[in-house]
């Protein structure tokens, strides 16, 4: 195994003279499992994005808004009685990864990303889903992962770091990344294939200290000013103590009790629970469940010896944002190896040293007051390494979030929602940890708050489970039961009175395929989906098509499809990931053209009539475009949970039985116009009579209330197609009135 590493190392070292240097700011998104996140060029990441004022990253459940857990990686090298360029014997030498770092300390060669599969063409209603392309033609069906990234970065030390990080769709593992890093003496220390050292790299530490906020749904509402947990001012950390020696080195960080000069909080705020001067019960849920962090999967004890070598690693918790600048290169080596400006928590975690109790109203913040306001960090350092001339060593960690899933969130926080209010509610408290001690409860802790915390504490039994669960899979050399592939397309196509649900047949290849599993919501792509559809071998059932027809007219509907095999010892499904194939383009239940009027008349009879001259246009007419229906009406803010929803259709109101094609025309009652739809049927899929419009105007804003007038006009003849006689001519039309309360 080594000598593969040394050959590997080898081409490292040719390649990268071939190398060029590409921007800091270079970025790619890992995109595949329920946790997402960025990574940059540079070597670490920094979460805030100026363009849009958050904090982003390590979103988990990925599946829903405002679920971001990351602020900062601060990442570092150290080294001593380095000899320079110059031939300068210098005490120490440092390198600090940001994202302003200078062309002499850090260059940033190669960032790509490779994945097993492709992406997947994903089709609604004839619009083709936009999928921004982090792969390229970086397609390998033999990696171990579902993506790949691979990240070059040379510095000023002559030490070259490859990070590759490795994540999975697998459900079971696709809340984690594995991160490899290889530290390799290549000599160079600059942009261009000169070598321009060849001394040993002597007592060399790498390290980080990282930040997170869990989660950035902490910052609503406003007007409880919790605002400044966003970049973590409020978070606990606890981490594994060397001394205990303990089987995967780890910490993990969650969102604590938070106390300012600005408010009172009179309850235990743990977990973030929504509270009734905020709204309804409806809308109650834990809004912070999340577990974020790091554990330590494997550490080469030296350049020549892959044994993993616990004693190299050194955990804790840091305070504040005071950190060694770059350049500062006695400050980086006091960080990585001693305690700089006494910012490091090493034997201690915050939260034991502080008495911390379940259902306390102890804030991590005090324990920080007047040392940094900025809140607590994790903290990891590894080394002494020698690293002589072309040689490596070798790091891997996982990172991930873990916690309460959406469901068990809601229901805790609506139990604990009544609870508070005064209700009686059966507060059922979790079964004994399978990885920790039994915690102390705070003395003066209420019941529903003992219940609440109780539950979100689970949460560190789900990220402990999630450094396990990585451990086995990294030890097993990526030896996880792998699902089939995803399938290549997934086409969604509304019919008169049904939703056609199309799908590739190549996860058929897999020789352990057992079947798909198509899984519906309804009204956002970030509601709860349910399984309509499992198609198998075992029950002779498998199919690539699917008609949906248990549907309510006018709501917005999205899938996704898997793909799935057995574990042959668990018994457990295997799925493909929800990630590759859900929708975030709404379908919804089309209607076909009435065939009967308003006063039980067959349409065929109106055709019949008109081609005979019983009836003239005007009775054609009424009784054809008589029947369309703008709904509701009226359109009242208030009445939002009994129309068409929430969230993404909050502002929608539909056009029923329109001809298959013409053009509405929305008008104040003044006669301004406002918006032009066109309704129309696409070559080769039957007519059908639903639009939907959204309350705006074409400039997209939304519409005042008031009365609003639709002038809707047929756009192409039509004929009724059980007789074939004319129906509706180009030109006809007709004028409904309707009503927007705002």
């Amino acid at each position: 195994m080594k000598n593969i590493f040394k050959i590997v190392t080898i081409c490292i070292l040719i390649a990268g003279m071939s190398f060029a240097a590409i921007p800091l700011s270079n970025r790619t998104w890992i995109r595949v499992g329920s946790l997402q996140s960025p990574v940059d060029a540079w070597g670490a990441e920094r979460g805030w994005d100026a363009n849009y004022g958050i904090y982003e990253g390590l979103q988990w459940p990925a599946w829903y808004n405002r679920s971001d857990n990351f602020v900062i990686d601060r990442q570092f090298m150290a080294c001593r009685d380095f000899t320079d360029t110059g031939g300068n014997l210098l005490n120490y030498k440092s390198v600090k990864f940001m994202t302003g770092s200078s062309a002499t300390h850090v260059i940033p060669q190669v960032l790509t990303q490779t994945g097993k599969y492709p992406y997947c063409n994903i089709s609604v209603d004839g619009v083709t889903q936009y999928v921004a392309d982090y792969l390229g033609d970086n397609i390998d069906p033999d990696l171990p992962a579902d993506r790949v990234v691979t990240n070059i970065v040379r510095t000023g030390m002559g030490v070259e770091m490859t990070r590759k990080i490795y994540a999975f769709s697998q459900t079971l593992n696709d809340n984690y990344f594995i991160y490899e890093y290889t530290f390799t003496n290549t000599g160079n220390t600059d942009d261009d294939a000169d070598i321009e050292l060849t001394n040993t790299i002597n007592a060399f530490y790498f390290g980080l200290i990282s930040r997170y906020c869990t989660s950035r749904e902490v910052e609503t509402p406003a007007s409880l000013n919790l605002r400044s947990n966003t970049w973590g001012a409020h978070q606990w950390v606890y981490h594994t103590p060397m001394s205990d020696n303990p089987d995967i080195p780890y910490f993990y960080t969650w969102f604590g009790q938070l106390k300012t000069a600005v408010i009172t909080i009179a309850y235990n705020n743990v977990g973030h629970p929504y509270i009734p001067a905020e709204g309804s019960v409806k809308n109650a849920r834990i809004r912070s469940p999340q577990f974020a962090g790091m554990g330590v999967l494997h550490i080469d004890k030296a350049y020549n010896d892959e044994t993993d070598d616990k004693s190299k690693v050194r955990t804790g918790w840091y305070i504040g944002d005071g950190a060694p600048g770059e350049g500062d290169d006695a400050g980086t080596w006091s960080l990585l190896t001693a305690n700089f400006e006494g910012r490091g928590m090493y034997d201690v975690p915050q939260d034991v040293g502080a008495g911390h109790k379940i259902a306390d109203r102890m804030s991590p913040h005090e324990l920080i007051v007047g040392k940094d306001g900025a809140g607590t960090n994790s903290y990891l350092s590894f080394g002494p390494f020698d690293i002589p001339h072309g040689e490596s060593v070798k790091i891997v960690l996982c990172e991930g979030v873990s916690g309460l899933s959406r469901k068990k969130a809601i229901e805790v926080g609506k139990k604990w929602y009544l609870a508070y209010q005064g209700n009686t509610v059966d507060l059922d408290l979790p079964g004994p940890s399978p990885y920790r001690a039994p915690e102390a409860v705070s003395e003066t802790a209420t019941d529903y708050d003992i219940y609440k915390d109780s539950w979100v504490y689970t949460g560190k039994d789900s990220i402990i489970q999630t450094f396990i669960r990585a451990k086995e899979n990294y030890d097993s050399d990526f030896g996880i039961l792998m699902p089939p592939p995803p399938p290549l397309s997934f086409n969604i196509a509304p019919q008169p009175d049904m939703i056609t649900i199309e799908w590739a047949d190549n996860p058929e290849e897999d020789p352990d395929f057992e079947g798909y599993r198509l899984y519906r919501a309804m009204l956002a792509p970030d509601s709860f989906y349910h399984c309509i559809f499992d198609g198998n071998i075992t029950d002779g059932t498998v199919a690539t098509q699917y008609y949906d027809k248990n549907l309510l007219r006018g709501i917005n509907y999205y899938y996704y499809i898997s793909a799935y095999k057995i574990d042959p010892v668990t018994g457990e499904r295997i799925e493909s990931g929800r990630a590759y194939t859900q929708t975030t383009i709404p379908t919804s239940l089309k209607k076909p053209p009435r065939d009967v009027t308003d006063d039980d008349v067959l349409i065929s009879d109106i055709a019949r009539d008109y081609a005979a001259g019983l009836i003239g246009d005007k009775e054609r007419i009424h009784a054809v475009l008589g029947m369309i229906r703008v709904v509701p009406n009226p359109y009242n803010i208030r009445n939002r949970t009994i129309t068409f929803g929430e969230t993404t259709d909050k502002d929608k109101l539909m056009f029923y039985n329109l001809p298959g094609n013409c053009t509405i025309r929305i008008f104040t009652e003044r006669g301004d116009l406002v918006k032009v739809i066109e309704h129309q049927t696409r070559e080769g899929m039957a007519a059908v009579a639903d639009e939907a419009w959204y309350s705006n105007t074409d400039s997209r804003q939304v519409v005042k209330s008031g009365v609003y007038v639709a002038h809707i006009q047929v756009s192409k003849d039509t004929d009724e197609p059980e007789t074939g006689l004319p129906l509706l001519f180009k030109g006809d039309s007709i004028i409904k009135k309707f009503i927007v309360i705002r």
